[in-house]
């Protein structure tokens, strides 16, 4: 028996109960990472969402068959391995290596199927083939392009109006397409780069074909859900649903959902302005179970705004939560007491995550709930400290916010303190300046109690105001 969930569908741009197409059974894709280098925080932000799609489906009894691929053809990985003297396909071998170690750092579960490009040649062409079949596109000197004019919904998803489209104002259009919008299906292969034969000569795939043929062949025509980056509305996905609907003449997804960017201050996480976070390196400091909670912390459609204090507060939690497992180990039924918070925060979080995967709202009960059974842990009944444990087992599946090793985790966060502890500061000089900025607020000097906090972020130092009063500080590497 599944239970009933919401989701935001961008198709409808509506709220929408979510229905399947056999009942009990999902059929979800979600865009994966392209293997031309390690990945960045942002990127960490779409896989997790993904992620946490599989485990409240799975938790809401549904039987998911989840694809997430790899993109392993494409011109960023070309240019990267021309860049190390690499073959390109090798090149994309290693970062896919990469890829799945970063992955597993986050807590994620295994998809059913992680295709890749290179892997799927074989239905990329039928696909092409059957979209020229429905003359929906057309050659060109070797290179196939679709015909965005030809397909009468084009621009369902992202509201985008053909018409008011502009095209050749930043780059050339290219005067062997039909229409300005056409975009590439095959492309003619060049000196150096991967390709394959097919009915158009030796090429490789475009980007956008490249889903719509691993979707396919794993989930069949329609899909129930597709998620990615907001970024991906247009035109990818654009793309994905004229190329599928073309192809297989009928509808190519249900239900599409977008998580919205990572920001730093006003700007969004990017390699092109040089504001990126390796997973891999905030792993290494902080560890993954950390940068699942500060991802989670926020619901999937909303903006991550980026800063020390997120960080700080999520460190905070991780530290909380896991402490809180290791203590419920050596918990006894010494009473007869139960409370609403905890007989009923499993149900309550079901509801938060029925409303359109609101793992935000989930945490905020979950840490109602710790608070009132740690109030309460001396005279907790049997039937209590039950619950207690299934709650616990219930946020390890559905959010993945605890760790199945406890103790790993909490020793890498003391490593983390020992190394702040044992660095080169001089605790004097800023409990000194805490006090000065302390003085500053009571005196409404706002200007004097801000350059305080600048000059200790140029140091790496991070004031955090608690609500008691109190300020308490840490170190950022």
């Amino acid at each position: 028996m599944t239970r009933e969930l919401k989701v935001h569908n961008n198709l409808t741009r509506k709220k929408e109960v979510f229905q399947t197409i056999e009942p009990g059974k999902v059929k979800f894709y979600s865009c994966g990472p392209t293997t031309y280098d390690f990945l960045h925080i942002g990127n960490a932000r779409a896989l997790v969402v993904g992620d946490l799609f599989n485990r409240v489906l799975k938790a809401f009894g549904y039987d998911v068959n989840f694809v997430r691929n790899y993109t392993d053809v494409d011109d960023k990985i070309i240019e990267r391995a021309k860049q190390e003297g690499r073959d390109a396909l090798e090149h994309a071998a290693i970062f896919v290596k990469e890829c799945e170690t970063d992955m597993n750092s986050l807590g994620m579960l295994p998809a059913n199927h992680t295709p890749k490009v290179s892997e799927t040649m074989p239905e990329i062409i039928q696909m092409i083939q059957d979209i020229i079949k429905n003359e929906k596109a057309y050659q060109a000197d070797g290179e196939v392009f679709f015909h965005v004019p030809a397909f009468h919904d084009y621009g369902k998803l992202s509201k985008k109006d053909l018409d008011s489209l502009q095209h050749g104002i930043r780059v050339e259009v290219d005067s062997r397409k039909k229409h300005p919008s056409d975009f590439v299906l095959w492309k003619p292969a060049k000196p150096g780069e991967p390709s394959w034969d097919s009915p158009w000569g030796k090429g490789r795939p475009g980007w956008h074909i490249e889903c719509s043929a691993m979707a396919k062949k794993f989930l069949g025509k329609t899909l129930d859900l597709h998620h990615g980056g907001v970024d991906l509305m247009f035109p990818h996905h654009e793309n994905e649903i004229a190329q599928s609907e073309a192809a297989n003449n009928c509808p190519f997804c249900n239900s599409w959902a977008h998580n919205e960017f990572l920001n730093f201050g006003s700007e969004k996480m990017s390699k092109s302005l040089g504001n990126v976070i390796k997973i891999r390196d905030f792993v290494e400091k902080y560890g993954g179970q950390v940068l699942r909670h500060v991802l989670l912390s926020v619901h999937y459609r909303a903006r991550l705004e980026w800063s020390d204090e997120v960080i700080q507060r999520a460190l905070d939690e991780v530290k909380r939560i896991h402490e809180f497992v290791m203590e419920v180990r050596e918990y006894k039924a010494s009473g007869n007491y139960s409370s609403p918070e905890i007989s009923e925060c499993i149900e309550k979080m079901m509801d938060e995550l029925s409303n359109d995967f609101n793992s935000a709202g989930a945490m905020g009960h979950f840490f109602t709930f710790l608070r009132n059974v740690k109030a309460n842990k001396d005279k907790l009944s049997q039937e209590s400290l039950d619950q207690v444990k299934k709650t616990l087992s219930f946020v390890e599946s559905s959010l993945g916010l605890i760790n199945k090793n406890p103790e790993q985790v909490l020793s890498q966060l003391r490593k983390n303190e020992q190394d702040i502890s044992s660095s080169d500061i001089d605790a004097a000089w800023i409990e000194g300046l805490i006090e000065e900025r302390k003085v500053a607020k009571a005196s409404k000097n706002w200007a004097r109690a801000d350059e305080i906090r600048q000059e200790m972020s140029k140091k790496n130092i991070v004031l955090k105001d608690n609500p008691d009063g109190t300020t308490s500080w840490m170190v950022q590497g």
